[in-house]
Parts: C-alpha cells; sequence; structure tokens
C-alpha cells in the first residue's frame, strides 16, 4: 500500500470464501458462497427507503390509507417520478469508505431532475452484508418543498443536507476526514434542474453535511468526472459536455472559511476534451503520480501530470487484452497490486488489470464460469434499470490478505463482490 493510503480494515469473515476472478452475490435473500440470507430489513437498499417508515411518512389522507392498505409502494413528498429506485438507476454514484465500519462499507446518495428529491444517505457494510440508512435527508418538507419550483440558492435543504443531482462520477472518498465528497450540487430540482458548482461533504463519523464555497464560473453539469488525489489532498473534477460544462477544476475540503462553508477551489483550467468529456472516467494512479483518463470516444487513455494541470492531455498507448472503452465506466485503484481496474457494465463479468509504467498493459480478470451480475442483478429487479451505468458504484475494497471488486446494481438485487486474482509483481 503506498504511504497516502490508510490502513487496511478488517477482511470481511466471507471474503475468504471467494474464489477469484468469479463474481459472487454477497447479500440479498439468496446469496452465494453458502452464506446465510442477510437479515429482513437489512438485505436490499430498498429495504431503508424512507418513504416506507410511517413515522417518517404518515399516511395523510383516505386515498394514501387506502393504497397502503393494498400492499402498494408508498408516496412521499420527495418521491418526484421514479421514487427511491432512483438512487441507483438515475445516474448516480457511490464510493467506497473504507473507516466506516469494521471492513469498509459502500455508501450511496444521490437522485436528480424529476426522478427523486430524498437527500438520504445509505451504506452497505462489508462486514455484516446488511444496508443500513445513515441519514432520512430532509423529510419534514410540504409538497412544495421539493422539485420544480422550490429555489434554494446554496443548493442546501433547511436541514442543510443538498438537494441530490444526478451525481454521476462526481462522488469520491477522503480517508483522512472520513468524509464522502460530491463535487457539484443543484439549486432546484425538477425538469429544469439548475446545476451548481458547489462541493459537499458528509461525515461518516457525525453523519452531517457541510459544504464548500461556489466557484465563481465553473460549469460543472451533466456527465462529469472525478478521482480523489490523496498526495495532494484534491479532488480533481473534469465537467461533461452538457449544459456548457466548461472545467477542470480541483477542490481541496480543507480549512473553513468565514462564510461557513469549508474548504478552496484551485487554479481553474478549461475542458481538456471539448465535445468529448461526456460520461468518461479518471483515476489517479500514485505510484505513475498520474492522473489516468479513460476516454471513452477515442477509445483511449490519456494522463495528466497533476503538478501541471495547465497542460494538454497526453495519450498513453496501451497493449494487451483491452476491451473498447465505454462511457459510464469506472476506474479504480487497487493499492495492494498498484494497478489500475477498468470496469465497465457492457462488459459483462469482464474487467481488467492495468499496469501503467511508460504505456498501459492491460490484463483481463473474470473466470470463464463467473455469473454475469449485470444480468443477474437485472433479472432479480422488479423496477425499469440502467443496465449501462457503473460509475462509482464499482469500487475496489483493500485488506492486507486480499483485494476485492464490490458492485453495487439495484435497489432491490444483491450487492456482488469478486476476489482480484493475483495480477503480476505488486507495486509499492
Amino acid at each position: 500500500m503506498t504511504a497516502t493510503t490508510s490502513a487496511y480494515p478488517k477482511l470481511p469473515d466471507w471474503a475468504a470464501r471467494l474464489e477469484p476472478g468469479r463474481w459472487r452475490r454477497i447479500s440479498g435473500d439468496r446469496p452465494d458462497l453458502g452464506l446465510p440470507a442477510t437479515a429482513p430489513g437489512t438485505r436490499f437498499l430498498a429495504d431503508n427507503d424512507p418513504a416506507r417508515d410511517a413515522r417518517l411518512n404518515p399516511a395523510k389522507t383516505v386515498t394514501e390509507r387506502l393504497r397502503r392498505l393494498a400492499g402498494r409502494a408508498p408516496h412521499a413528498p420527495w418521491r418526484g417520478t421514479v421514487g427511491f429506485a432512483a438512487i441507483t438507476e438515475a445516474w448516480n454514484s457511490a464510493v467506497y469508505a473504507h473507516r466506516h465500519g469494521v471492513s469498509g462499507a459502500m455508501v450511496v446518495f444521490g437522485g436528480g431532475h424529476n426522478d427523486y428529491f430524498g437527500s438520504d444517505v445509505h451504506a452497505f457494510d462489508l462486514a455484516t452484508r446488511e444496508w443500513r440508512c445513515l441519514s432520512h435527508g430532509y423529510v419534514d418538507g410540504p409538497p412544495s418543498a421539493y422539485g420544480a419550483g422550490a429555489v434554494y440558492p446554496t443548493s442546501v435543504y433547511p436541514d442543510n443536507s443538498p438537494l441530490p443531482p444526478h451525481t454521476y462520477d462526481y462522488v469520491q472518498y477522503d480517508d483522512q476526514a472520513n468524509n464522502l465528497i460530491l463535487l457539484k450540487g443543484q439549486t432546484e430540482l425538477g425538469p429544469n434542474v439548475k446545476a451548481a458548482p458547489i462541493p459537499h461533504l458528509f461525515n461518516l463519523d457525525t453523519l452531517s453535511w457541510q459544504h464548500g464555497p461556489r466557484h465563481p464560473f465553473a460549469i460543472l453539469n451533466a456527465g462529469g468526472f472525478s478521482s480523489w488525489d490523496a498526495k495532494r489532498r484534491l479532488l480533481w473534477g473534469h465537467s461533461g459536455d452538457d449544459g456548457g460544462g466548461n472545467a477542470f477544476v480541483a477542490y481541496c475540503p480543507d480549512g473553513t472559511n468565514t462564510d461557513g462553508s469549508v474548504g478552496s477551489w484551485r487554479e481553474f483550467h478549461s475542458n481538456k476534451m471539448a465535445g468529448r468529456a461526456n460520461h468518461n472516467t479518471i483515476q489517479y494512479e500514485p505510484c505513475a503520480d498520474l492522473l489516468v483518463f479513460a476516454v471513452h470516444a477515442c477509445n483511449a487513455l490519456a494522463t495528466i501530470n497533476p503538478e501541471h494541470p495547465e497542460q494538454p492531455l497526453a495519450s498513453l498507448e496501451s497493449k494487451g487484452d483491452r476491451p473498447r472503452l465505454s462511457p459510464y465506466a469506472a476506474l479504480e485503484y487497487a493499492p495492494r497490486a498498484g494497478k489500475l481496474v477498468y470496469y465497465s457494465a457492457l462488459d459483462g463479468p469482464s474487467m481488467y488489470a492495468i499496469d501503467i509504467r511508460d504505456e498501459a498493459h492491460w490484463q483481463k480478470i473474470a473466470a470463464a464460469d463467473s455469473v454475469d451480475p449485470i444480468t443477474d442483478a437485472a433479472a432479480q429487479s422488479e423496477f425499469p434499470v440502467n443496465l449501462s451505468h457503473t460509475f462509482g458504484r464499482f469500487r475496489i475494497a483493500s485488506f492486507a490478505e486480499l483485494e476485492l471488486a464490490v458492485l453495487v446494481r439495484h435497489v432491490d438485487s444483491s450487492v456482488f463482490a469478486m476476489r482480484l486474482p493475483e495480477t503480476g509483481q505488486h507495486r509499492t
């Protein structure tokens, strides 16, 4: 593990049962590996939907009471047009927070547009294999408090939780502060959504939100992506093209400002790939000290030296067994192996280890008989699903003994895990 990464968490008891290169269900009502079903009420992300809690969402009309008596899903003022399922289906990400719980947790937040207005935060605990609601968010408002026409200039609800955007790949984890950091906010939801370059930080110790200052002219709109650089304590973010996205920026979360906001923006750089920026992915690679971009429109990797972010992207030649790069994919760093890991839902069960030296050396990971988590999860879900979206709902969990790929798919499907095979000489 590199010097910029904290100590390893405890290996979950079930992880030793995993065979390298094979995806397995680790939660839900039918997990693999001979594991018992997850406890009722914590089995799926949907079990924690705040709308299902009558204390938070009492039935206030006869129609709603009859609806619930008939066994139908309850409505809530913050439901939107899609409802709770939008947390996974509406262009949203997640982080792996290795300091939350003894083995870390996948932490999920998001909504966006007219799809979902809830600001609740949820976590899947790797040790217990259970979903828990960490924060119910803003559930006290009348219907007029949510959606079109409800304007919040500072991008936060009255309880200080952010209006939930489509998070895309704008969400990362700061392990030193134990914060989930979302690089952008919104000042209004609904069909005519208004994005705002205001970072939001959810602390996993206090389970409370803070927000950063608004950038004066960056447009961090749809389709953007980001990476956490622990060496410099910077969240690097690149806008998509939609809505006039114009920025490659960095945000440091340290320090408190006179207006109560936290952190500061670094130098602004214009769009590095205008017309090709939507739905790429980026990852900081600490061994090479490079920011590595997977640019799907060019089917190529590129790099920027974070010491010189003003420079243009530099191409990086690829060799080995590699796929065609896809939108909505994930590019993660496996610190124990010292390699990047690329994963797209469009590639089924396969993922790829990438060794960055002077070139990018690709190696395919996944056994031929591995379950395909994409088709398996879609078959479990009762909701319309976005099959191609991966974003940060794919993450690497590193332990002293081994490394795991962890994948969250839908609110009513299993969480999946794969033990990463040994892919060659480790780097430090």
